[in-house]
């Protein structure tokens, strides 16, 4: 019996996930969502990782391997290299701007 559920959970989940759409109506296939979810991780960790940047500030969203950053940062510097690091991270097809400098 656990088994049986643990099968119908996962594929509940795997529907769920396979029929997230977008606000213009095109949907991503449950492979994309999880590109989507791993390329946020990796950028959201290289950007905590940055002493410049200081990641806490930034907000990191992706959509369809499009990064966008939102939030502040403390110079043009940071700005850029914030853009950098996350064009630069696998996977990304382009980064938005999105972020304020706090001078």
């Amino acid at each position: 019996m656990r088994t049986v559920r643990l099968l119908c959970t996962g594929m509940l989940l795997s529907f769920l996930l396979g029929c997230q759409a977008y606000s213009d109506g095109s949907t991503r296939t449950t492979g994309e969502f999880a590109d989507d979810v791993q390329i946020k991780a990796a950028v959201k960790l290289r950007l905590l990782n940055d002493p410049e940047v200081k990641g806490l500030q930034v907000g990191v969203s992706v959509a369809k391997g499009v990064v966008t950053l939102r939030g502040r940062v403390p110079s043009d510097y940071a700005r850029q290299k914030a853009l950098r690091v996350a064009g630069e991270t696998g996977s990304v097809n382009g980064v938005e701007d999105r972020l304020t400098i706090v001078e």
